[in-house]
């Protein structure tokens, strides 16, 4: 007994959807050059803008929090971007040397200075690979390491353009037919950054006690002192905190609306251009 086989055509290169593919592997290919170089450019301004001057670091071991706080935003906000893992360690492995290098104190004016500022530096860029790299898994994992990234962030500039790109990219995912998650979607993100602002804000707050050149107090003593007094102000002033930063991002959540519409507008027109190439071969057989 016979059998004969077919052959499948080869694709035609006008087959609808082989150029769109095209497209999307030529820019997979360029995002790994360009999101390394994003990556840079953003980990000292998300970490230390307005903090010091350019490239440099806050290391004093009074500013602990700010340079552990700014390392964790700035290593997130590399990850987010920064897909490959050696990559991404190497642009927040670098910039932190080259901060020490510019900033660091050669001798410990306190006991064990040097320690525990590598210690806050290594450790907050660590946290924030961990937190960023959970970025890669979607539009919403992205838009949570956006969130945690306004809350912690102690710089200058404007964080609240980090929250409204949070709450603008759940509509990315959005249908018509998944409008209750997408309303649990953005009280999540809210939710996230009120809760990441405030851990920030009670290390600052605990941080103040730190006194490092009084009577010697061993680095265990002062570190219980600063959870403690960190605990007290999650404790008594969680709501009060919550409210003031609700009130005063009312700007960003015009402007996550905003960038939402834009968002579902962009949506809207890749998807009338699949129907429309789509259809152009029927139209043209016919």
């Amino acid at each position: 007994m016979t059998t004969t086989t077919q052959a499948s055509a080869p694709s035609s290169p006008d087959e609808p959807g082989r150029g769109s593919r095209r497209g999307a592997a030529r820019l997979r290919h360029l995002w790994a050059p360009l999101s390394f170089v994003l990556g840079a450019l953003l980990w000292w301004p998300v970490g230390f803008l307005g903090l010091e001057t350019w490239l440099h670091l806050p290391l004093d071991v009074f500013k602990g929090d700010v340079l552990f706080l700014g390392a964790t935003a700035a290593a997130a906000s590399v990850s987010l971007v920064v897909r490959s893992p050696w990559p991404r360690f190497a642009i927040v492995l670098v910039f932190s040397a080259l901060g020490w290098a510019l900033d660091g104190p050669h001798t410990d004016t306190y006991p064990h200075e040097r320690l525990v500022l590598v210690a806050l530096l290594g450790g907050g860029a660590l946290l924030g690979i961990l937190l960023g790299a959970r970025g890669a898994k979607g539009a919403l994992a992205a838009a949570t390491v956006l969130a945690v990234v306004a809350g912690l962030s102690p710089t200058t500039w404007p964080r609240g353009l980090a929250l409204a790109l949070a709450l603008a990219l759940p509509f990315a995912v959005a249908t018509w037919q998944r409008v209750a998650p997408t309303v649990l979607s953005l009280l999540r993100l809210v939710v996230t950054w009120l809760v990441f602002a405030l851990l920030a804000k009670a290390l600052s707050y605990g941080w103040e006690t730190v006194r490092p050149g009084t009577g010697g107090v061993p680095v265990k003593e002062e570190a219980r002192t600063v959870a403690d007094t960190a605990w007290l102000f999650v404790r008594t002033q969680w709501w009060h905190h919550s409210q003031a930063l609700l009130t005063s991002s009312t700007k960003w959540y015009v402007l996550a609306a905003v960038l939402a519409v834009l968002v579902v507008l962009v949506r809207a027109g890749r998807a009338a251009l699949a129907r429309r190439s789509a259809t152009a071969p029927d139209k043209a057989r016919a």
